[in-house]
């Protein structure tokens, strides 16, 4: 019971991170202008980090989330047993 808990929970956040991660690779902007309650932003403020260095860094945060994701889901599903 208490692992289909946990992976119902892993797949939820899973979800809300790429998602996250998927805004914040695509554009930075669109990135803040999503509900709090969604983005989970931190101390992270819309006038510095939507555009120019601070857009890079957001992008570069989103490109790794997404990275870490796929290689979890590579050896998850087809790394060695």
């Amino acid at each position: 019971m208490f692992k289909i808990i946990g992976l119902g929970i892993a797949v939820i956040v899973s979800f809300f991170m790429m998602l996250n991660a998927t805004f914040m690779l695509a554009s930075p902007r669109a990135w803040f202008r999503l509900p709090g309650w969604l983005k989970l932003q931190g101390s992270l403020i819309e006038g510095k980090y939507a555009s120019g260095w601070g857009a890079i860094q957001v992008r570069l945060t989103g490109a790794v989330i997404l990275a870490v994701i796929a290689w979890a889901l590579y050896d998850m599903l087809l790394g060695r047993r």
